[in-house]
């Protein structure tokens, strides 16, 4: 199961925190006492390792006192289901095969309500699984009953469905299978040589009316539901403060478990003893004995047995436990792979401890299978420094590779700004803590984090003036610049000076960068292309992100065409075609590549299909545009060719008639005294 999606309601500031749907790795951005705490943490209550039922007295919203009800709803989770799944729920009943997802809502009571998706189980099985339960059930399974009672059964028991058939299936059926059952001996042979086989199997069915009893009281929708709760993910928390301590007496850890006044730091020093195999009232016990040797074994093995547990899991940060316990007196060292100094936990680094403390937690409440959990970081890093928050990154990711990762951060280097899609902004509003995707509209401290973020991030690449045109990706920019310069060199228009160009890394990718731009209080406009990413970037930018469309070009209609369209489609398509048979000569062994005039598609999408048709399995277009830009860069705007010339013309146009807007609107600005 993968959770999709989830909302809050009614926990601590959240009233309704609107749904948010999450990926494998996801992010939710915010200022400190924005929510973002009592978002993870409601979420985790949802299905937790351990029971941490939700309290309507201390959770429930201050200032809503007349509302407090135990049938009030806190989380609701929505699931996807894998095909095996899918499968899987298929085969309990008929009504179950069309299920994809399903919606689950926990109550401050503990109840959960399950809703299935597209289609919805009955509350009674159908009545052909009432029949096929009733003739796999009840059909004579003994070829030693006497002829007399298999006609007399079989006749009885015919009739009995076709009963079922016509008083509306499953509630008959157990409602009168009792009686059945017990006209079943009536079947017998009167020759009395045959009794004691028929008795065999009389008792044998009676005990299969039973089996059929109880087979339909449970209804297809229970069976989903009994299915599907097997299959939920463990959802683990952890905030950045929680660290493990590794050293303890034990007797004193024993006897506040004993008194039921076991501190924190005690349930670590037993979770790390449980993952290595060792028992606490064991090892308190074997320290008032003599035998210091086998104590000294068991450590060393104890030690190895976490050591290959975890090294096992994790190859980005590899380290050796050992333990060692004197007496009562048990201290856990920790030292990298191939160093040679024993270090205690609690002298480890910060980062190290946190690392440690998640690798036990996380291997305690999955049993130590590392999968199907849905792992919940709040504000993971805070004490590490720039570069380790970067590493810690690629860690979480390590965690969520069989996994969904969902951490809430406010730092920086904690942001992905290849993952833009899957941040979230967490903020305080009037009705309480909101979770939202709209940067344009978010708070300044959360601004300021994701502004930060990729400002960091693209301090090498990213290059911004006072107008700015964002593209797709370094194709666009390259093509672009090198056409605009060779209008430019025949004193033609190309795109004016001053506007400088950002490649995105995507089209999913334009309306976060044209968002950031535009809270810079810069000038925008964004050229896309007209194909199914463009279009899904366009409506972002148009109807989520602010963005006025007369600045937001999608190539197909700067051109005038309404076929799919790409950069390189600006170009002859024979241009395009020379170097990308040049770019895979020797895959394609010299032959040009030849494509279909049916096929509407961009020209990119062509090449890619026509060069796996050769056994190419990626088409990397840098390979050609590389060539292209070789070649760009010695021709004349004659040489350019008419299609290419009138299409980059049209382009150069339609962004430089965007510039002189910008420019007559400040004009305006400063005569306003703006």
């Amino acid at each position: 199961m993968k959770l999709i999606a989830f909302k809050v309601e009614n926990y601590r500031s959240i009233n309704d925190s609107g749904w948010v749907e999450i990926d494998d790795f996801s992010c939710i951005v915010g200022k400190n006492e924005s929510g973002k705490t009592s978002l993870l943490q409601a979420l985790w209550k949802f299905n937790p390792f351990k029971e941490n039922r939700y309290s309507l007295d201390r959770d429930w919203p201050r200032g809503r006192r007349k509302e407090k009800n135990e049938e009030a709803t806190v989380c609701t989770c929505r699931f996807s289901f894998s095909e095996s799944e899918r499968a899987m729920l298929s085969s309990l009943d008929e009504s179950c095969k069309d299920i994809t997802e399903v919606s689950i809502r926990k109550e401050y009571s503990g109840k959960t309500w399950y809703t299935f998706s597209p289609t919805h189980p009955p509350n009674q099985p159908e009545l052909s699984r009432v029949v096929d339960v009733l003739g796999e059930n009840l059909l004579p399974v003994s070829e030693t009953a006497s002829p007399h009672f298999n006609d007399s059964y079989s006749e009885a028991l015919s009739s009995f469905i076709e009963q079922v058939r016509e008083n509306g299936g499953s509630e008959y059926a157990v409602q009168k299978l009792p009686e059945f059952k017990g006209t079943i001996a009536a079947f017998r042979s009167p020759e009395a040589a045959l009794q004691a086989a028929d008795d065999l199997i009389i008792a044998e069915l009676q005990k299969r009316v039973d089996v059929s009893i109880a087979d339909l009281k449970v209804d297809p929708v229970r069976r989903a539901i009994d299915a599907v709760s097997e299959w939920l993910p463990t959802f683990i928390y952890m905030d950045d403060y929680r660290v493990f301590n590794g050293r303890a007496q034990l007797d004193q850890v024993k006897a506040r478990f004993d008194a039921g006044k076991a501190q924190d730091a005690d349930e670590t020093i037993v979770m790390i003893m449980e993952q290595s195999g060792l028992d606490l009232e064991d090892e308190v016990e074997k320290g008032d004995q003599e035998d210091r040797e086998q104590r000294m074994l068991d450590m060393n093995d104890a030690s190895r047995t976490l050591t290959d547990e975890i090294a096992d899991r994790w190859s980005q940060k590899r380290y050796e436990v050992m333990f060692q316990a004197d007496g009562q007196h048990f201290v856990t060292f920790v030292k990298d792979d191939g160093a040679t100094a024993l270090v205690p936990l609690e002298e480890r680094s910060k980062g190290f401890q946190w690392f440690f403390s998640f690798d036990m937690t996380f291997m305690c409440e999955t049993n130590g299978q590392f999968d199907n959990a849905i792992i919940l970081l709040d504000e993971p890093g805070l004490h590490l420094h720039a570069s380790a928050q970067r590493d810690l990154l690629t860690r979480m990711y390590a965690y969520a590779e069989c996994n969904q990762l969902l951490y809430s951060t406010h730092l920086p280097f904690m942001i992905d700004s290849t993952r833009l899609e899957n941040i979230h902004i967490c903020e305080e509003s009037i009705a309480g803590s909101i979770v939202h995707r709209n940067w344009q509209n978010a708070d300044k401290d959360a601004r300021f984090t994701l502004q930060a973020a990729l400002g960091l991030s693209w301090s090498q690449s990213l290059f911004v003036g006072q107008y700015n045109l964002v593209v797709e990706g370094v194709t666009d920019f390259w093509y672009l610049s090198a056409v605009s310069s060779i209008f430019v060199n025949a004193n033609e228009d190309g795109i004016h000076d001053s506007i400088v160009i950002t490649p995105a890394g995507g089209a999913s990718k334009v309306a976060y960068v044209g968002t950031i731009l535009l809270g810079q209080e810069l000038d925008v406009c964004v050229l896309l292309d007209s194909d199914p990413a463009g279009d899904a970037a366009y409506e972002q930018l148009v109807h989520q992100w602010i963005l006025d469309d007369k600045f937001a070009l999608k190539l197909g209609e700067v051109l005038g065409v309404t076929s799919n369209i790409a950069i390189e489609d600006l170009f002859d398509p024979d241009y395009i075609l020379e170097f990308a048979s040049q770019a895979y000569s020797s895959e394609l062994k010299g032959e040009r590549i030849v494509l279909s005039k049916d096929d509407a598609r961009p020209i990119v999408d062509k090449i890619e299909t026509k060069l796996q048709e050769k056994g190419v399995e990626k088409f990397n277009k840098g390979r050609m545009a590389k060539l292209i830009l070789r070649d760009l860069s010695a021709k004349s705007i004659e040489e350019l060719g008419e299609v290419a010339r009138a299409n980059f013309g049209l382009v150069f146009s339609a962004v430089n008639s965007i510039h002189s807007s910008w420019v007559q609107d400040g004009d305006r600005d400063e005569e306003n005294g703006g």
